[in-house]
């Protein structure tokens, strides 16, 4: 695969902005919008209906094993792309395949098949879209993400890289999380602004423009492999087993300490990003517009955090930087806890309360943004030089794997029936027992960080000459 220019990184790093933003629109706002416990104020426009138009507890169950089925699929996608066969490479063809089909089932998820409350016929069209959309997603996403360390020269092109994927996902969520709030309080039904951001699945036509893969054709590859010059290209179109390429990407001590920790910390970030309009909205008792101030509170900050990030990096290397971010996330959770009404009788004090949780969440949002990307990526290009192989989409796959677990147990299990718990939003076990959880969960991520090899000390530091 062709390496990119220095340039042409930060154009490259913003082909998943589109697909991204769909994917947090379709798992934070219109699975939300298919019940409408939890919210306190604008339900009519939080929702499609103002009424639940789910069979809540078959529906939980129905995404729970989305969930669950995107993750048995990731090995298979990335074996599959690993192997695919045709004139235009392996990963442009998968990334086209599979935004194709995601962007169907987002559109078609804008469209309830009825308004019937309690629905049980609408609780499976919702659990068969989501699933299709997650499933695809993943085949577009990891075939992409795959690209990242065959298409950078080196370490600092990579962190280069997925520093900029960071920002760009900074942008995605600030307006996911505080634009859609507006436009919500300007009385826009959020159906209707899932709508409005379809199109932006193209953005990812800048990867399929700028890959520049030979084909993975029999012949073709035959010709490579009577050339002295494109030997290594001739062994990477090799046909790869399934298990071989599992076994060989667990390989890594690295990757298989990045997994538990992710698995730790992406548990309660994701409890955050499912339920953080619900808690405000509930527990909190703020409307659209203090939640948009809220959530850019959170996110507006994460470029100028990611520079510092980046600084504490340099100084102190990867691990200890990780663990800062961690900690500041789950100090920045415990403050937007304590804005909770029973507690806080004063509304301006809850909003302030919950914009300074917000800004001491954005040091460990930035690097959260960072680290899934960078991680797999790094691994996958140090086992190369090492063992001589390495399946750049697989360590995705894997890690999607436990992101689907976590994403079935959290916002899939936990998340859609706490709401249901909460007595009118204002209780210390329903929608505002999120805060504790996602806390427990990344405090926990702070100590697996010391399963990492002693070389993540090292990583990422400058050291004088």
């Amino acid at each position: 695969m062709k390496k990119l220019k220095r340039w042409q990184i930060p154009f490259f790093a913003f082909a998943h902005f589109g697909p991204c933003m769909l994917s947090t629109i379709i798992s934070v706002y219109l699975v939300d919008a298919l019940q409408v416990a939890g919210f306190g104020s604008d339900v009519e426009n939080w929702t499609f209906a103002a009424k639940t138009i789910v069979a809540v507890g078959l529906f939980s169950v129905l995404k729970a094993i989305s969930s669950l089925m995107d993750g048995l699929v990731e090995v298979p996608v990335a074996t599959f792309v690993q192997n695919l066969k045709t004139p235009w490479g392996r990963k442009r063809p998968a990334i086209l395949v599979g935004t194709i089909v995601m962007t169907l089932s987002y559109v078609l998820f804008c469209f309830p098949l009825s308004y019937e409350e309690n629905s049980v016929a609408n609780s499976i069209y919702f659990g068969i879209l989501l699933t299709l959309f997650v499933s695809f997603f993943t085949l577009a996403i990891n075939a992409l993400f795959g690209t990242y360390a065959e298409i950078t020269e080196n370490g600092d092109d990579r962190i280069f890289l997925t520093n900029f994927k960071a920002a760009y996902d900074t942008i995605q969520y600030s307006i996911a999380y505080a634009l859609i709030p507006v436009f919500i309080g300007f009385g826009i039904n959020i159906r209707e602004i899932g709508l409005y951001f379809a199109p932006l699945a193209a953005t990812i036509l800048i990867a399929v423009f700028m890959i520049k893969e030979d084909s993975t054709m029999p012949g073709a590859v035959k010709k490579y492999a009577d050339s002295d010059a494109d030997v290594e290209a001739a062994e990477e179109e090799e046909p790869v087993s399934m298990l071989e390429g599992v076994k060989w990407t667990l390989n890594s001590k690295a990757f298989r300490a990045w997994l538990i920790i992710h698995g730790c910390f992406n548990l309660g970030l994701q409890m955050f990003l499912s339920g953080q309009n619900v808690l405000i909205s509930g527990p909190m008792g703020l409307n659209g517009f203090q939640i948009a101030i809220i959530n850019a509170s959170a996110f507006a900050p994460v470029p100028f955090m990611l520079i510092f990030y980046r600084m504490v990096m340099a100084k102190k290397g990867y691990r200890f930087a990780f663990q800062t971010a961690l900690a500041s996330f789950a100090l920045g959770m415990a403050c937007m806890s304590a804005a909770y009404v029973l507690w806080v009788p004063d509304q301006m004090v809850r909003m302030i309360l919950g914009a300074t949780g917000g800004v001491i969440c954005s040091y460990g949002i930035g690097a959260f943004f960072s680290a899934p990307t960078a991680m797999p990526t790094q691994i996958a290009a140090e086992q190369k030089i090492t063992d001589g192989k390495s399946y750049p989409s697989m360590y995705f796959a894997l890690q999607g794997i436990v992101n689907s677990i976590v994403g079935a147990v959290g916002p899939g299990l936990i998340w859609v029936n706490l709401r249901n718990v909460s007595l009118n939003g204002n209780d210390l076990f329903g929608t505002h027992a999120m805060t504790y959880i996602v806390i427990v969960f990344v405090v926990l991520a702070i100590f697996t960080c010391n399963l990492l090899p002693k070389e993540y000390d090292e990583w990422g530091k400058k050291h004088k000459k």
